[in-house]
């Protein structure tokens, strides 16, 4: 029964015993009467001061995660409630804007006369994308359970997650393509020196890089400014729309090329190299750029999924068109069909190097998806697999309590 209608009842109930009393009269009736007269007062007391001033205060431990961590999360509770609070219950809502699953913390309380409640709660298995908070709920009542009153707040609170970056199980069987050409194991990375500028010489400075047109320009001896930079463009294509077989295999394949990207950025950043990025999701995409922006890379793999603007095949058409032939083509895919190998052979493999990483939730590839692989070979492109099975599907987190 509503809070409402359980006060109504008492009203009544006060009402039949003060005229019982004044009828009939005798201590247990007027004895009766007053007690429910004071449980009355007590709860409208309640419906007016309870919970007055509520103010929360949440603390996140981060606003950025990796896949598989956990945040903890303090709240504080403060009110200005004069009288005693026999209980309360407290109740946090989040929601995972990628897969819409939705987390609640509550406690049970036991306040009284506290006017400052801490809590601490955390929320284990973080999956990647952002986690936004939907909602506080607090609800008390009196001590005979006949006030109960409800308190809701929405706060703007978010914490984002960035994918775990996985390095390629060189294990998984992989195919080299016909002529040779595409690597299918970066060896390490081949430098060549690239003239920025040019700067005064500096006595030890390699003669050969003596920058004579500056020098008899300027008059004084100049010599030419090297960097390292990678020799190398790559340019990742991800396909955001996995296979969904087997059942439930769809969301976990997803995230297991999204890892793979991540490792290959996290590399690339480490050896200097041009890598750009590209999905078949309305994710952004980022051009290749010799000093890769790591924080923008993983912001934009966080953002990787819902529905998907084009297809896959349609996607490695429209980058092989754009890129330069120098830039190779990483592509991150876990389906192999004929429409598959015919972009790919459109996409000029003769002229630049494709390499195709096959994510897939079998023990092995099947007849078809060998054949698969030999038609991309065929094509000029390299293939590797790599199985991911249900033993290795990340599995979404739930809400602890973390109050020592």
């Amino acid at each position: 029964m509503k809070s409402w209608g359980k006060s109504l009842l008492l009203c009544a109930g006060c009402v039949l015993a003060v005229c019982l009393a004044y009828w009939q009269g005798g201590f247990a009736a007027w004895y009766l009467g007053i007690c429910l007269l004071l449980i009355w007062l007590q709860a409208g007391l309640f419906y007016v001061f309870a919970l007055k001033g509520l103010s929360v205060n949440r603390q996140l431990s981060g606003e950025v995660f990796l896949s598989g961590e956990e945040v903890t999360i303090r709240l504080g509770i403060d009110h200005l409630t004069r009288i005693p609070l026999p209980w309360i219950v407290i109740r946090e809502n989040w929601v995972h804007e990628g897969s819409g699953v939705k987390l609640s913390y509550s406690k049970l309380l036991f306040p009284w006369f506290r006017s400052s409640l801490l809590l601490h709660y955390k929320i284990t298995g973080l999956m990647r994308g952002v986690y936004r908070f939907t909602g506080f709920e607090a609800v008390t009542g009196d001590l005979f359970g006949f006030a109960i009153r409800k308190i809701h707040r929405d706060d703007i609170e978010r914490c984002i997650v960035y994918p775990r970056p996985d390095a390629l199980d060189r294990s998984g069987m992989t195919f080299q393509a016909e002529d040779g050409d595409v690597p299918t194991v970066r060896g390490p990375k081949s430098e060549t020196p690239l003239v920025s500028g040019v700067r005064e010489y500096v006595s030890g400075d390699p003669y050969h890089r003596i920058h004579w047109k500056s020098t008899a320009r300027l008059s004084r001896l100049m010599t030419k400014d090297p960097e390292q930079a990678a020799s190398a463009k790559r340019m990742l294509l991800l396909d955001a729309t996995p296979a969904a077989t087997p059942a439930g295999a769809a969301q976990p394949l997803l995230e297991k090329g999204v890892a793979l990207a991540a490792g290959f950025f996290e590399a690339a950043a480490g050896r200097r190299e041009s890598c750009g990025f590209a999905s078949s999701s309305n994710s952004r995409r980022i051009a290749p750029t010799i000093h890769p922006d790591l924080p923008l890379v993983y912001e934009v793999l966080a953002s990787v999924g819902g529905k998907p603007a084009l297809s896959f095949p349609d996607l490695v058409r429209k980058e092989a068109a754009a890129l330069p032939p120098d830039t190779s083509m990483l592509c991150i895919t876990s389906t192999l069909d004929l429409a598959l190998v015919r972009a790919i052979a459109d996409s000029g493999t003769r002229r630049r190097s494709v390499h195709v990483i096959y994510v897939h939730a079998r023990p092995s590839l099947s007849v078809a998806e060998r054949e698969g692989a030999s038609q991309l070979q065929a094509a000029g492109c390299s293939f590797t697999e790599v199985p991911h099975p249900l033993s290795q599907w990340p599995k979404q987190g739930g809400v602890a309590d973390a109050t020592a």
